[in-house]
C-alpha cells in the first residue's frame, strides 16, 4: 500500500519516496466511458522498476514522478475550477 498526505502545496509526505504514477495522454475530450478509457490506466507503483514493467504491457502510458502527477492534477483542476480555485498557482 501507498500512503500519501496531501495538501493545499502537494503532497507533504509518502510511504514511498520512490513512488511513480502510471498516466494515459487522452486522445480526447472525457465522456462517459473515462474509467475505461482514461481511469484505467492510472496506477500507482511503489518504484519506478514496478512501473516501467506495466507501461511496457500498455502502449501510450507514462510515468510521472508523484510530485509531477500532483502539479499536473492541479494545474488540471485549475483550469476546470478556476472559479471555485482561485488564482493559478
Amino acid at each position: 500500500m501507498i500512503e500519501l498526505t496531501v495538501g493545499p502545496d502537494g503532497i507533504t509526505a509518502t510511504s514511498h519516496p520512490g513512488a511513480v504514477v502510471s498516466f494515459l495522454l487522452p486522445d480526447g475530450p472525457f465522456d462517459s466511458g473515462v474509467v475505461q478509457s482514461f481511469c484505467h490506466f492510472v496506477h500507482f507503483f511503489a518504484s519506478r522498476q514496478a512501473g516501467d514493467q506495466w507501461v511496457a504491457r500498455h502502449p501510450g502510458t507514462f510515468l510521472l514522478t508523484l510530485g509531477e502527477a500532483a502539479d499536473l492534477a492541479a494545474r488540471v483542476n485549475q483550469r476546470m475550477f478556476p472559479d471555485v480555485l482561485g488564482t493559478a498557482r
